[in-house]
């Protein structure tokens, strides 16, 4: 059986007597899927998979991968994933076990940024041959490779994500220097923009229930987390920290991005540089709630919920003799953070796949 099981107790004590509250162990089936960097002096990214408490990790592929999450099927079968080689981005399909690799289709500036269709019989995802602005479009492709249809033809348009009815994609489309949230139909069709204008909205993630919409926001005062309905109505923002100091790539001011749902919808995982390192926090929905989980002196980022929504993953360089990140786990009140990968090198991008 594959689980994480890990033992704890918390000893308090009073004048009157002493208590002892067993602390919950971590229990989990399944699988990680995430990329490593495993062959000596090479800076190649490759699959590989996990048990769920970090036994039996195998390489998947020796076909390398851009460093970028890879995302699973829904009925987990298979992991579309993007790379860069013979000068040209590729976008793959593989099987869960590595076996038939298939090429769906390649571009010289961009080919990747995949998601599923809720049936699994197509993906989407975004696609450049030119390079310049107002070239970067979403297309759709059948899983066999397939009928590639093109979706938007105006602007530069990322992150495309399927409502979990099939009934419409959302997606970011950057016009100049501003960008928006917009839906469409699966065909491309009946584009509408969803967040207000005159502000910049980027990279959406769509609650498990299709009924609410995370997005990060970037103005002079930080990069914050908001939320709205999947109609664009009740916009509320979550966040509101600001951090003075610029920290890395990717992190501006002030920086709280990366929201992912928990698997019921009430609450969101995020990465926060409150306290200039990225830290992983919690927060409902409505905004009440907000937890830092993580604290340590450098990165933790890369949330993934497990289906149960009781423990989140997430990559971590914590530890100065890993030589590099690893992937943990850790209880959704930050107790118990546990390294699964204890690879010396660099794990990211966790990816959690129920048995």
């Amino acid at each position: 059986m594959k689980k994480l099981f890990i033992a704890a107790f918390v000893i308090l004590s009073s004048c009157q007597k002493d208590v002892t509250d067993q602390i919950q162990p971590i229990y989990v089936k399944g699988e990680v899927l995430f990329i490593s960097r495993r062959v000596a002096n090479n800076a190649e990214w490759q699959l590989f998979l996990m048990n769920a408490d970090g036994s039996n990790q195998r390489l998947l592929s020796a076909t390398t991968v851009d460093c970028s999450p890879p995302v699973v099927s829904h009925n987990r079968k298979k992991i579309a994933f993007s790379n860069y080689e013979n000068s040209n981005r590729n976008f793959y399909v593989i099987d869960i076990d590595g076996q038939n690799l298939k090429l769906l289709d390649k571009a010289k500036q961009a080919c990747g940024n995949p998601v599923w269709s809720p049936d699994d019989s197509k993906i989407t995802y975004i696609r450049n041959d030119i390079g310049a602005a107002g070239n970067f479009n979403i297309f759709t492709i059948n899983v066999d490779g397939t009928n590639r249809i093109q979706l938007t033809n105006q602007n530069d348009n990322y992150s495309p994500n399927y409502l979990p009815d099939n009934s419409a994609i959302i997606y970011t489309s950057l016009n100049g220097t501003l960008s928006g949230v917009y839906k469409m139909n699966t065909d491309g069709t009946n584009k509408q923009l969803l967040s207000p204008l005159g502000k910049s909205f980027g990279v959406s993630s769509i609650s498990p229930d299709g009924k609410m919409i995370a997005i990060n926001s970037e103005d002079w005062n930080g990069t914050q987390i908001f939320v709205m309905n999947v109609d664009g109505s009740k916009l509320k923002q979550l966040t509101f920290t600001v951090e003075k100091n610029y920290y890395d790539i990717g992190f501006p001011r002030g920086g709280n991005c990366n929201p992912v749902w928990s698997p019921n919808s009430s609450r969101i995982a995020y990465v926060s540089l409150e306290n200039t390192t990225p830290d992983i926090f919690i927060i409902n929905s409505n905004g009440s709630g907000n937890k830092r989980l993580t604290d340590s002196q450098l990165r933790d980022e890369s949330p993934c919920w497990t289906k149960d929504g009781n423990y989140i993953l997430f990559s971590s360089n914590r530890d100065i003799n890993a030589g590099g990140h690893e992937i943990y786990i850790m209880r959704t009140d930050g107790l118990l953070q546990t390294p699964l990968t204890k690879y010396i090198g660099d794990d990211v991008y966790p990816v959690f796949i129920e048995n």
